[in-house]
């Protein structure tokens, strides 16, 4: 599937008639006129945003000048200034305000994803559960501060990601006094455990079933988070805090365990078995707890020794090595979507996390395409798609007389089976079908391209 088809899996129609119809009641009810917005629109807008990812400029109607460092052709025969300005300051998904919902203007949006993504998921064994953080600067009741992160103000949002980063499950922090979780689930597990119970409640009926491993960090980690995740038939692994370990466990103290050489590890396990902690000697104490991982078969670090002025070999816990190799999805999206981000600004609290909802999208959709077998980066996938969505609804299916057909979407344009005539050309040029060599002066008026009469069916993929 080309990038096209796999962003169309996330971001397709569904979102497409959503935003016409809400953005249409808001423009009316702010005694606007109805900006009349179509599917096409919509996709065109996006594809705009996208593009911006990876060519930004310091003000978005630098695309639309007409100054040589400026000027960009693609956006310009996509779609004008004025049409594009109009649908931002008219973008809206929610009409119906809910007081128990501080996300209710986005809640469609969202709810949309959260079923495609679980729908799209290719199930994996391992499943990393993490907070992943919406950069934001402005001034909101929901804005957070979180020392030690890439972005430490924003948005917190909860996300189970597999280990190379597909979005599975997410839904926003909302703050105290909002019944963001399920009460049962809070006191089964505690406010952090709940999350990712919660979480789970998106999972598809037909995987429920599957034998999941979980890798959570200390926040979330607790042992009745693990009691009931067993029951389910979910096995997890991650750090866990001191004070949520029993004092009947048997292991040493972390003043005493701190005093152990690099490398000492000690392991206990339950009275029932199914429970199995591991406090591990590195450039300090590490705790972590499992139900399916242990000590053995350990394995090797290197480790840098101020004693001996250089790397040493250091022995490290089974379950070490497996936390760290697959709790990672998370911070390998962020990494991902931070790198290639949209750089569009608006003026709206929300607009940040629409963007962030838009390059998860993208990024998910990449990740599909690298299952598959795809080789583009994920630059190369972003630029493919807002170039195959920006050459395609071209106004007036104008033909770029430059078009090189080596350029990002030209493949995708070539076969879309839209908008294909055969004209007489201007002057006269060889034929650019594989094969031919012959001398026309015909060409198709999309592809701006010189084709014979009868290479002309082949080129665009048609059989004869």
């Amino acid at each position: 599937m080309s990038p096209n088809e796999l962003v169309t899996l996330f971001l397709g129609e569904e979102i497409f008639d959503l935003t016409i119809k809400e953005s249409s009641l808001y423009a009316l009810r702010n005694g606007r006129q109805d900006p009349q917005l179509s599917r096409e629109d919509i996709a065109i807008f996006i594809g705009i945003l996208v593009l911006t990812s990876y060519l930004t400029a310091v003000n978005t109607r630098f695309y639309w000048q007409e100054a040589a460092d400026t000027h960009n052709e693609l956006i310009c025969q996509a779609m004008t200034r004025n049409r594009f300005d109009t649908i931002k300051r008219n973008l809206h998904f929610c009409s119906e305000e809910d007081p128990a919902d501080r996300y209710w203007k986005l809640r469609p949006l969202i709810k949309i994803l959260q079923v495609k993504y679980m729908e799209h998921f290719v199930p994996q064994q391992a499943i990393s559960h993490d907070e992943a953080m919406v950069a934001y600067f402005g001034r909101h009741g929901l804005k957070q501060a979180i020392r030690n992160k890439p972005i430490r103000f924003g948005f917190k949002a909860w996300a189970q990601n597999t280990p190379d980063g597909y979005l599975l499950a997410f839904d926003f922090y909302q703050g105290r006094g909002v019944a963001e979780h399920t009460d049962d689930n809070v006191q089964l597990v505690g406010k952090s455990g709940a999350t990712v119970l919660d979480l789970l409640e998106h999972m598809k009926q037909e995987f429920r079933e599957l034998p999941f491993q979980f890798f959570v960090d200390n926040y979330f980690m607790s042992i009745p988070l693990m009691q009931e995740m067993t029951k389910r038939g979910y096995d997890v692994t991650g750090t866990i805090r001191e004070n949520r370990i029993p004092g009947t466990t048997g292991l040493s103290a972390t003043k005493e365990f701190r005093k152990k050489e690099r490398g000492m590890h000690q392991a206990v396990t339950s009275r029932d078995g199914n429970v199995i902690l591991v406090r591990w000697q590195d450039n300090a104490p590490v705790t972590l707890a499992s139900t399916c991982y242990g000590d053995v078969p350990p394995g090797k670090v290197r480790r840098y020794s101020r004693v001996q002025k250089r790397h040493v070999e250091v022995d490290r816990p089974h379950v070490v090595g497996k936390y760290n190799e697959m709790m990672g999805g998370t911070d390998r999206m962020d990494q991902n979507v931070n790198h290639c981000r949209i750089t569009v600004k608006g003026k709206k609290w929300w607009w940040p996390i629409f963007t962030w909802l838009v390059d998860t999208a993208v990024h998910n959709a990449w990740r599909l395409y690298c299952r598959a077998g795809g080789t583009m980066t994920y630059v190369q996938f972003r630029r493919e798609y807002a170039c195959t969505i920006l050459r395609r609804w071209a106004r007036g299916s104008k033909p770029m007389m430059n078009r090189n057909l080596a350029a990002p979407g030209s493949e995708a344009i070539r076969f879309d089976g839209m908008g294909h005539i055969i004209i007489k050309a201007p002057s006269r040029g060889t034929c650019r079908n594989e094969g031919c060599t012959a001398k026309v002066g015909t060409k198709c008026v999309k592809c701006a391209v010189f084709l014979c009469v009868n290479c002309f069916a082949g080129f665009h993929g048609v059989a004869q």
